[in-house]
């Protein structure tokens, strides 16, 4: 199956004179109901058929050629939305999760598909041109967040967070001496527990995926620094340092 319609050498194809804009102008004029449909049909150059059929049924979707998507426009766009809901809440799905959705969407409307029934899922074709049809989705490679900090990012959370440090702050008189304040903190880079590549909404910064934080090997780096960006440098003494 092509990922996209093309047109096939030597088939005429019917020309449309008239754009979605055109068809939006005239209903519009319709609604108001001050001219004839002959008579807007005319203005718009769009056939007083077509306009008649396509007005009856609101049919204001974007033109397009080859065939519509399986699980059609709508429910699509369902899907998208689920899917974004999944990322936001730290779970995007991949490929083959988002695979198995559309089957399951499918199977539970009763649409009728072409999709795997023997593995229960789209194929890789169905999942580019989806990709490809739904602009604000892009595939991105997942951050790992534990679930502990996952739940500490709650609005609830950070907002007694800032509350706490600006009382510090100002019981300690630092609000305007940046450079005495110092920060020390370590983090833990997972040699062998890297998530994969997932579908998130695209434009964002940062796609972040719940692992475990037991699972991998760790090493652990520790930094410090103030406000303003001063480093303090440490000295690990070894055993010869020592003399």
């Amino acid at each position: 199956m092509p990922r996209k319609y093309k047109r096939k050498e030597g088939v005429r194809a019917r020309v449309v004179s008239w754009t979605t804009e055109q068809l939006q102008s005239a209903f519009h004029e319709l609604d108001k109901k001050e001219l004839g449909i002959n008579e807007i049909s005319r203005r718009f150059g769009i056939p007083s058929r077509t306009l008649r059929r396509r007005y009856a049924i609101k049919n204001q979707t974007k033109l397009t050629l080859g065939k519509h998507p399986v699980l059609g426009f709508e429910h699509e766009k369902r899907l998208v939305a689920h899917i974004l809901k999944l990322s936001d809440a730290g779970f995007p799905p991949d490929r083959r999760a988002i695979r198995t959705l559309a089957y399951q969407f499918a199977e539970k409307l009763q649409i009728q598909h072409n999709f795997d029934n023997e593995n229960q899922m789209a194929g890789n074709e169905w999942f580019k041109s989806f990709i490809e049809r739904n602009q604000e989705l892009s595939i991105r490679q997942a951050e790992g967040l534990s679930v502990a900090r996952a739940k500490g990012l709650s609005r609830e959370e950070v907002n007694n967070f800032h509350e706490l440090l600006t009382k510090v702050l100002a019981d300690n008189d630092l609000l305007d001496k940046p450079e005495r304040i110092y920060n020390m903190d370590e983090s833990g880079v997972q040699l062998n527990n890297k998530p994969g590549k997932f579908v998130a909404k695209k434009g964002a910064k940062v796609v972040n995926s719940v692992t475990s934080v037991e699972k991998g090997e760790t090493m652990t780096i520790v930094a410090c620094c103030n406000a303003i960006g001063n480093f303090k440098h440490f000295i690990l003494p070894t055993h010869e340092d020592n003399k």
